[in-house]
């Protein structure tokens, strides 16, 4: 995550610890996310942190814990932090902006780097007569981009999982507290719930992506970015010429997942990984259990800059980029794998977790890492066979601006929707001898509709019958 913070920059030159680092260290020294959270904070006060203002999720069988970091110490080596646990039954989301506002300092669920409140005075950014301290406000201009850059992701994830609060899409500026910490869905959520959380362009809202001209004739959700995209810090008050909104599923991410604890289940078994490459809203997620030994080689690597059918990464990013031709019509058949092979996965998943307990109890734990090796193996190997085949479908099925049903011969000229022929200015095309002169007729709307009328008259015609 990378909030605009001016006050941060500049401030690091002798920081050690970067965010992906810490993570790191903490999955190979740790056991729990406390453990995890006292690691993190203890390497940054002993050893500095370089980078910009980043959040990090630790999470074990039993509890959940957010730290949010950044720099701008007083002595231009250390870092500061604040770590909350989230509720027990909550839904906390990250999404580019610092979610903690007021830090408490008699809080049990929340420890912060012992100098903030030093600092935070030293340089101005807070005072005690201002209240509470509130830790996005105090260290961080707030929005990354640019407005709604990541309050929108926010409000989308609250707004599906907790539909009954009425949360609004709209707020007063980037330090608004409409959204809390964290939420309480309004029903459990299942592991297939959680498999679509990702997915999401802001369908059916104010945001929706796959509307309007700039999703092209067939609600195309992925943008280029445009002049005024790029991440550059966004400053309050600043207006900028335009923006994309940035959906919850963007078109450059790399990977995506899910990690699933449960504390009643042995480690091996009860911890899962639903790990999906490439856009969230278009792969398949596989299960990937705690208690492997290894993954399939394919997942070793991947490279942006080389198209590698040797990589896992590629199949996935291809049948996304290549979805974008036809977008509204190729979704479908993404979605009907997508269903099958996750369908499949959770249906076996319960099968799967008792012959690897039995396998447990009668010979041990390294059989039963095994037997889940074999598992996530097999079955990451046959969704990546399966989703090369179904890349090779769309290339046969949607090419030369066709629909080609290959088993049963036909092929079908699908067009462009009507609403698209008129606002692209199909109706000016070269349909009458007065081809000049159609040009200058004003409002002139596509209707979907053959006339007919003397020779010589058409153009009267089409202004006395077609223009608004």
């Amino acid at each position: 995550m990378n909030p605009a913070n001016n006050r941060t920059q500049g401030a690091l030159a002798l920081g050690v610890c970067q965010s992906s680092e810490l993570s790191n260290i903490a999955l190979e020294r740790c056991t729990n996310a406390r453990q995890a959270i006292e690691l993190v904070s203890s390497l940054i006060d002993t050893y500095g942190y370089y980078g910009t203002g980043e959040t990090l999720l630790f999470a074990d069988p039993k509890e959940a814990w957010v730290i949010e970091m950044c720099g701008g110490t007083l002595n231009n080596r250390s870092g500061l932090w604040v770590a909350k646990k989230v509720p027990d039954g909550d839904v906390f989301v990250a999404s580019n902006i610092f979610r903690i506002r007021e830090v408490k300092p008699d809080d049990p669920n929340m420890i912060y780097s012992e100098n903030l409140f030093d600092v935070a005075k030293a340089r101005g950014w807070w005072k005690p007569q201002d209240g509470p301290l509130d830790w996005l406000k105090t260290v961080s201009t707030g929005e990354y981009s640019h407005p709604y850059y990541s309050l929108a992701r926010t409000w989308s994830v609250l707004n599906r999982i907790s539909p009954s609060q009425n949360f609004s899409p709209y707020v007063n500026d980037t330090w608004s507290k409409e959204y809390p910490f964290s939420v309480k869905p309004d029903k459990k959520l299942t592991t297939k719930d959680m498999l679509h959380i990702f997915r999401d362009h802001y369908e059916g809202t104010i945001f929706d992506l796959t509307k309007g001209m700039a999703a092209g004739p067939y609600g195309n959700p992925y943008r280029n970015d445009g002049p005024f995209d790029q991440h550059k810090a966004f400053e309050p008050g600043e207006i900028k010429p335009g923006a994309w909104p940035r959906p919850v599923s963007p078109f450059f991410c790399s990977y995506s997942y899910i990690a699933q604890g449960r504390s009643w289940l042995p480690d091996p078994i009860g911890g899962v990984c639903w790990f999906g490459y490439a856009q969230p809203y278009e792969t398949c997620y596989m299960p990937i259990y705690a208690g492997v030994n290894s993954v399939p080689v394919q997942f070793y690597y991947g490279n942006h800059s080389v198209f590698d059918k040797n990589s896992a990464f590629w199949a996935f990013n291809f049948v996304t980029n290549w979805a974008t031709l036809r977008y509204s019509d190729i979704i479908n058949d993404i979605q009907y794998e997508q269903s099958y092979i996750e369908g499949k996965e959770l249906s076996n998943q319960s099968e799967i977790e008792t012959q690897a307990k039995k396998i447990l109890d009668s010979r041990g734990t390294r059989a039963c890492c095994e037997f889940l090796t074999s598992y996530s193996t097999n079955n990451a190997l046959y969704v990546l066979n399966d989703w090369w085949k179904l890349a090779d479908l769309l290339i046969t099925k949607y090419s030369n601006g066709m629909v080609n049903d290959v088993k049963n011969n036909k092929t079908i000229r699908a067009g462009y929707p009507n609403w698209w022929l008129n606002e692209s200015g199909y109706q000016y095309g070269p349909r009458i001898y007065q081809y000049a002169e159609l040009q200058q007729v004003p409002n002139l709307v596509y209707t979907n509709e053959t006339a007919y009328t003397k020779p010589g008259n058409e153009l009267n015609y089409i202004i006395e019958h077609q223009s608004a």
